[in-house]
């Protein structure tokens, strides 16, 4: 990865972190070292939370199409992402959240539990669901409970 993707990607993880102390009224920090530690996966987390819920991971990428979610559901970058997202939630026992932008984009996320939006789209392919949605959205439900 070259220093402005490392760059570009470490400042959206900053963004994630501020988003959710902001919501959640706790502070969230980046996860040290990009999740190389086996105890600690993803890329934001709430050390004063242990029992949060979610492993959060965190991707801005210049674009991020959706439209190949069908025509190449095996290569999609989206799937890619979920697939990563879902690996390291396990290793922790938590439960994915993806968030993501391309650029110029708003913030989405994805996400697998009874979490619902009044806006969302579900995505199931082969053995891949998960719902889709507005970040700001999600937290605005999630973040109040």
């Amino acid at each position: 990865m070259s220093s402005k993707s490392k760059n570009k990607g470490r400042a959206f993880e900053y963004v994630v972190r501020d988003l959710c102390s902001e919501h959640f009224d706790n502070k969230f920090e980046r996860v040290p070292l990009s999740g190389a530690l086996e105890y600690l996966k993803g890329d934001v987390y709430c050390p004063w939370m242990p029992d949060f819920k979610y492993c959060i991971e965190a991707k801005h990428h210049k674009e991020v199409p959706w439209n190949n979610l069908i025509s190449a559901k095996k290569s999609a970058l989206l799937l890619g992402f979920w697939k990563q997202t879902i690996r390291e939630a396990n290793q922790m026992k938590k439960s994915p959240l993806l968030v993501y932008k391309w650029d110029r984009s708003k913030i989405y996320c994805c996400w697998d539990d009874e979490t619902e939006l009044a806006d969302q789209i579900t995505v199931k392919i082969d053995d891949l669901y998960f719902k889709m949605g507005l970040f700001d959205d999600w937290l605005a439900i999630v973040g109040n409970k």
